[in-house]
């Protein structure tokens, strides 16, 4: 029914191609990992501001550089800085000050520089690394050194790219601000991050000096330089004040109107979300040769080749939404992914609910929950494969879990709920705990049940469902259903638990009966006036599932009454990652659905860390834990009627 309606909907949607260029699944190696297995080996240190002077030298293909870091120090024996580079570059020097440092040899994408000398926590330390070299021909920076029509050098560097041009911390949890002094041949224009500081025209270079005031991860870290480049300006009004906008486009393709709609979409957001993080900077857009598109923060990479259809304002709203949610708000880990990427997906849908109100939310809404279902992997949305990070999964069904939260929380709590999520997390890197906490608080209601499912649990529930009618006195009818969740377990979460909705329909009479459905098989019968005609199981497409439909009750399988939460676990069992750097694994599981807290202790007994308290029977997370001193902790399991676990892990630096 849904593809039906679909089909005679006015309101336009991009294809399943245009939809999926969206997806940067191309841009992460391909070397098999473990699920959950982001190497993230960890660092005693908080990077706060990267200073990087790079001469690209695009005919030649090659750059110098010099990257200056300011961090500051986690810990008092903080003796090495592990980092991340790219082993094709030759490093001339390492300097703290005047003071040479030596530092190991690059191996693939990692090195480590060597202080040799006791560094006290808190205190704020630069290393300056110098190196030149040409790149290599990945994510990272690309140099177009032809003199063709529409040659770009740009950098494309997420999820892993910042470390293939520049040495960094190259995690997401460790956000900095920056400063680039990009130094070009003449007549190149270069746009990046933040605001312009300088520029100087003089002689036979030209150094443009851009700087970022707002922290941001190590793949928002960007610049396009192009001798085509052809600029159109105009505004957005944010709270009173303008807030500037330049397209960058080629001479030679300047589609420059194609991006008119992007001050609708920044007041839009602006009125629903709080107001677009970077007015005092600017939002620019430009063309780049990428495969798709990519939010870098206030310079946005369109190819503007690609096929984006007629109206390019869906794409537009989804790569500006990561402002809020990616760039503002950034996942802290991998396994977060769809803190950014769901979201943005699911700001396409509110994009199209402004545009053609709540047809065109429906349609879109029910437009990514069929390509999830169509396209998608049946893993969970947290911490999934790093072949499938970038993929359906992460996108389209992360972004219809928004839309399902919406219809369960309602949406004056939902949006209240999104906003404050981002005010209190601004600037930070976040997990998903993050935003469920603040769910719950401005709900005022657990919502464990509905996470654990659709985030933590891997897959989507199929119903089958059939009727039977009979008459009673006068033009009443019982009508009785029988509905089964018939998932294969070993691939889906069982049962799921959701508000559902069925419309009956007799004659030009709808009836429409909410029911939870909780349980694995269950039958109910609904009193409704006239003869029914047919009926529609999820009529307005508010929960992401297939559906079977059967003539007759009696054809729905019966797969057994199970309650929700039910564990065969028989008592308790709590496990954490015996020895941690940066991130901790911590899993448990119990019986029932009793309140747990889960929290985390040092070697005297005290508390450093509440990590969660819910009433999860399985429960599977990965945390950033980069600030903690190096020490032996233990991770303490509270169980509301069962006394407490205990489990020692040790942070090794």
């Amino acid at each position: 029914m849904s593809l039906v309606l679909l089909l005679l909907s006015t309101v336009p949607l991009p294809t399943v191609e245009q939809a999926l260029m969206l997806h940067k699944q191309g841009q992460i190696s391909h070397t098999p990992r473990m699920q959950g297995d982001y190497w993230d080996e960890g660092h005693s240190y908080d990077v706060l501001d990267y200073d990087i002077d790079i001469t690209v030298d695009i005919p030649a293909d090659s750059i110098w550089a010099e990257v200056t870091i300011t961090l500051e120090a986690l810990s008092d024996d903080l003796d090495t800085l592990p980092m991340n580079f790219h082993w094709a570059y030759t490093i001339d020097a390492i300097k703290e000050g005047t003071r040479d440092l030596d530092w190991t040899p690059v191996v693939v994408d990692k090195f480590s520089v060597m202080l040799d000398r006791e560094v006290a926590q808190g205190e704020t330390l630069s290393v300056a690394i110098f190196y030149h070299g040409k790149p290599a021909e990945q994510d990272g920076l690309f140099i177009d050194e032809k003199e063709s029509e529409g040659a770009v050098t740009f950098v494309d560097a997420e999820p892993q790219g910042a470390r293939h041009w520049i040495p960094c911390y190259d995690e997401p949890s460790d956000k900095a601000v920056f400063t680039q002094h990009i130094t070009v041949p003449a007549d190149y224009d270069v746009v990046a991050n933040g605001t312009l500081e300088s520029l100087d025209k003089s002689g036979g270079w030209w150094t443009y000096v851009w700087q970022e005031h707002y922290p941001q991860p190590t793949y928002l870290i960007v610049f396009a330089a192009s001798k085509e480049f052809v600029t159109r300006d105009t505004f957005a009004m944010v709270e009173g004040a303008q807030v500037p906008m330049r397209t960058w486009m080629l001479a030679s393709y300047d589609v420059g109107d194609k991006f008119d709609c992007t001050p609708g979409i920044v007041e839009y957001f602006s009125e629903i979300f709080p107001p677009y993080p970077f007015a005092d900077e600017k939002y620019d857009q430009l063309h780049a040769p990428i495969g798709g598109a990519m939010e870098n923060t206030t310079c946005t990479f369109f190819n503007t080749y690609a096929n984006w259809g007629e109206d390019w304002s869906w794409v537009i709203a989804h790569e500006l939404s990561h402002h809020w949610w990616g760039d503002w708000l950034t996942c802290a880990i991998w396994a977060d992914l769809w803190l950014n990427e769901g979201f943005a997906t699911y700001c396409e849908v509110l994009w199209w609910e402004e545009l053609y109100g709540q047809e065109g939310y429906d349609d879109y809404a029910r437009h990514i929950m069929d390509l999830y279902l169509d396209h998608g992997q049946r893993h969970p949305i947290y911490d999934p494969p790093w072949s499938d990070l970038f993929g359906t999964t992460t996108y389209k069904k992360g972004g219809s879990v928004l839309h399902m939260m919406r219809q369960v929380l309602g949406d004056s709590v939902f949006f209240a709920g999104l906003n404050e999520y981002a005010w209190q997390h601004a600037n930070e890197a976040v997990i998903t705990d993050d935003f469920q906490n603040v769910m719950e608080a401005v709900a005022g209601q657990d919502l464990d049940w509905f996470f654990e499912q659709w985030i933590y649990g891997p897959g989507h529930p199929l119903y089958e469902i059939g009727y039977r009618a009979t008459p009673k006195s006068g033009n009443l009818y019982d009508v009785e259903f029988a509905i089964a969740q018939t998932q294969d377990r070993d691939i889906h979460y069982f049962p799921f638990q959701m508000p559902m909705e069925i419309a009956i329909y007799s004659g030009n009479d709808t009836t429409i009966f909410p029911f939870i459905d909780s349980i694995g098989y269950q039958r109910f019968t609904i009193e409704v006036e006239n003869e029914p005609d047919s009926f529609i199981l999820d009529p307005y497409s508010k929960v992401l599932c297939e559906i079977t439909y059967h003539d007759d009750i009696d054809d729905v399988p019966n797969v057994g009454v199970e309650e929700p939460g039910i564990n065969l676990v028989s008592s308790p069992v709590l496990k954490a990652d015996g020895v941690f750097t940066n991130e901790l694994r911590i899993s448990f599981s119990q019986p029932g659905s009793q309140t747990v807290n889960l929290s985390l202790y040092d070697a005297t007994g005290r508390r450093v860390a509440s990590i969660y308290t819910g009433r999860s029977t399985q429960f599977n997370r990965i945390y950033p834990l980069a600030s903690l001193a190096p020490g032996v902790y233990f991770v303490r399991l509270t169980l509301a009627d069962a006394g407490s676990l205990s489990v020692k892990t040790i942070k090794v630096r």
